[in-house]
């Protein structure tokens, strides 16, 4: 039996706030490139610390943005994206203890069944009423009264008591960004450059370094091959027309491949055609030729078709047109769309078919 393992950890870059007096034991020489994944929103956590590397409160920071760009240097659609800082656990409920001014410490209770995820101690906690942030110092949980007590350490000052509080617990220095499937699926494979930039306490825009040689930009690599590709709806617009010895009219789109290289064998064709105006008949017919000659839809059949005998502006629909004909064992290579004018001899030698009966104005092959 084959064995595969998998892991599952945040993919989380370190960046440093501030390199002042950063001591050689605790340099970080370089940082990894990041790989990003097409076909999935990917999520990026930035563990933002000090030249001690300890994690840094965030309050600290303002306006932190992530900028990334690819390899011309053109920002990605959604770009610049704006981290959030990561929760660790939230409650309703809440009740603040009051104290008096020299206080440094008071004690927040939650009842234990309106608490979402884990109060962790230095984390920081934030909240309506709340004159923070405010760091968590110690919890306790009391089974028999089904209530959790928060120790925290607010700046000596008068704490309010209050009630009915909501309130959050932030991580450290941790925040995170989605980077949209939608801004990275149509992107070759390539590298991608990402900064950091913030403002700090003084209003002053400052670049968050990714390592300790005072580098700002890092890299991200797309990979393209980690999750099965889907084909995109293909759309035709111009078509080829000729005319049959009665004079009339009949265009085509051009021959449209049944058969791709993929796991699964397509079964059935979708199409849509828009039309304005139109009268006449739109029809799909299709040929087992393996390459495509002036001859392939000689006596073609038609597997679908829709007739109008006044000008019509819609949209139709061909749908699970098959691929292999399990009646007639007939397994078509290609189709296309075509459609017929009315008989001009009924309007006269000289008429424009363009003009009195419409136009096709496209063919959407629907994937």
């Amino acid at each position: 039996m084959q064995k595969v393992q998998s892991y599952l950890y945040p993919n989380r870059i370190i960046l440093l706030a501030d390199l002042a007096g950063f001591t050689v034991e605790n340099k970080v020489p370089y940082t990894r490139t990041v790989k990003i994944y097409q076909g999935i929103d990917n999520v990026i956590e930035f563990d933002i610390q000090n030249s001690d590397q300890k994690r840094i409160d965030l309050s600290t920071l303002s306006d932190i943005e992530v900028n990334v760009m690819d390899m011309s240097g053109n920002a990605l659609p959604s770009s610049p994206y704006y981290p959030t800082p990561l929760n660790s656990a939230t409650a309703t409920n809440a009740t603040v203890v009051a104290t008096s001014g020299q206080a440094t410490t008071t004690t927040i209770t939650i009842p234990t069944a309106n608490i979402s995820g884990n109060f962790l101690t230095s984390c920081v906690i934030t909240g309506t009423s709340i004159v923070g942030p405010v760091l968590v110092s110690g919890v306790s949980v009391d089974v028999d009264s089904a209530t959790t007590t928060i120790s925290v350490t607010f700046p000596k000052q008068t704490v309010a008591g209050a009630s009915n509080l909501s309130i959050s617990c932030i991580l450290k220095g941790l925040a995170s960004i989605i980077i949209p499937q939608e801004d990275i699926n149509d992107l070759d494979k390539q590298y991608l450059k990402y900064s950091v930039t913030a403002l700090d306490q003084l209003g002053n825009q400052i670049l968050l370094y990714i390592d300790a040689s005072f580098t700002g930009p890092g890299t991200m690599e797309i990979i393209g091959n980690a999750l099965p590709k889907f084909r995109d709806d293909i759309i035709y617009d111009e078509f080829v027309g000729e005319i049959n010895y009665m004079g009339n009219v009949i265009n085509h789109s051009p021959a449209i491949p049944c058969k791709y290289y993929e796991a699964n064998a397509t079964e059935f064709m979708n199409f849509e055609v828009k039309m304005t105006n139109f009268i006449g008949t739109v029809y799909v017919e299709a040929t087992e030729d393996m390459t495509i000659a002036v001859s392939s839809f000689l006596n073609a059949p038609q597997l679908q078709s829709f007739t109008c005998s006044t000008p019509t502006t819609t949209t139709i629909s061909f749908n699970n047109v098959p691929v292999l004909n399990s009646v007639t064992g007939k397994n078509y290579n290609y189709m296309r769309i075509s459609w017929l004018y009315p008989d001009v001899w009924q309007y006269g030698s000289q008429q424009n078919p363009l003009l009195y009966f419409g136009s096709v104005n496209s063919v959407t092959v629907i994937s």
